[in-house]
């Protein structure tokens, strides 16, 4: 595996590492289908937001929202148009992090969204790309489940229909195998990573899938990997990844009321792991973030005559 790809395995909430061995080399294929969409000056779809019903408060979680903030702005960096979509129970949370990171709201879909009408919002929005950032999806039978086997599909409106829509390329970033996207990984591989694996399992695929121990950390291999597909925007993309804008974005994240996804409770820690423990990820990600692919997945993805396209984040 590549060693972005290995840096984000480290263990959040739980070892993943048998999630993501299987994924090895997507990171660098999404940001080759990321970099060009982008460049293209094209609307790129980020999908996020999971409602923890379970807490004694139930709100947001913080794992996703923040992530999917800093690759909007990663994206605005490289010319793309980044549109969020997330559900009326996470909106509150997905957008004070959007504001948090200088991007405009996020296209919120009512708690009542049927497949259809779904579909229909995305497919109007001319995507060039759409991508899952840790949006738990249905499982074989139908059911959306937590980690801890909890069922909450009455608090999940259906925003992996989009997933569906023909033509158009689809990635996700995932930390527990419960997420849009693990379709990708055989489901006796999940059954046998993680407690309860056979019975959270989504079933949802795409095309490219990034593995990590938070999903957040997952956006930020992300956002190293696209300064290494673009190196001339390294430096700008670079700046982004940083502790203090990742503190920054949870604070805000806080203040909406999102909680931890798995204590349930507010502050500053995301998956029950504290920012103080992970601090040192960005310094190794903006590192890592400064060469080339040993192997370009891809041929480097070329400007378009304009430069850039129509911005979300200002």
């Amino acid at each position: 595996m590549d060693p972005l790809e290995l840096a984000v395995l480290r263990p959040g909430a739980r070892d993943v590492s048998a999630l993501g061995a299987p994924m090895a080399g997507q990171l660098a294929r999404l940001a080759a289908v990321l970099a060009g969409t982008a460049i293209a000056g094209r609307r790129i779809g980020l999908v996020t937001g999971v409602h923890i019903a379970w807490a004694p408060r139930p709100a947001a979680e913080t794992d996703g929202p923040v992530g999917a903030a800093v690759l909007a702005r990663a994206l605005t960096v490289l010319g793309g148009e980044p549109v969020v979509l997330t559900d009326a129970w996470c909106g509150p949370v997905v957008d004070a992090c959007l504001g948090a990171a200088g991007c405009g709201p996020a296209v919120v879909l009512p708690r009542n969204a049927t497949e259809d009408e779904v579909r229909t919002t995305v497919a109007a929005l001319d995507l060039g790309a759409l991508v899952a950032v840790e949006r738990l999806g249905p499982n074989r039978h139908g059911r959306v489940m937590t980690m801890r086997a909890v069922d909450i599909s009455a608090s999940t409106a259906p925003l992996h229909a989009a997933f569906d829509l023909p033509g158009l390329p689809t990635g996700a970033v995932g930390d527990g195998g419960n997420e849009i996207g693990m379709g990708t990984v055989p489901l006796d591989v999940v059954a046998t990573a993680v407690p309860h694996g056979s019975e959270i399992a989504c079933r949802t695929p795409v095309d490219h899938l990034v593995v990590a121990g938070t999903s957040n950390w997952g956006c930020y291999a992300l956002v190293a990997a696209l300064a290494r597909a673009v190196p001339d925007r390294g430096e700008a993309l670079r700046a982004l990844l940083h502790p203090a804008l990742d503190a920054a974005l949870l604070t805000a994240a806080g203040e909406a009321g999102g909680i931890d996804g798995v204590t349930g409770d507010p502050g500053l820690s995301v998956d029950g792991v504290p920012v103080a423990d992970y601090a040192d990820l960005f310094a190794d990600l903006a590192r890592l973030g400064s060469g080339p692919w040993p192997t370009p997945p891809h041929p480097t993805p070329r400007r378009s005559p304009s430069g850039s396209g129509p911005a979300a984040c200002g």
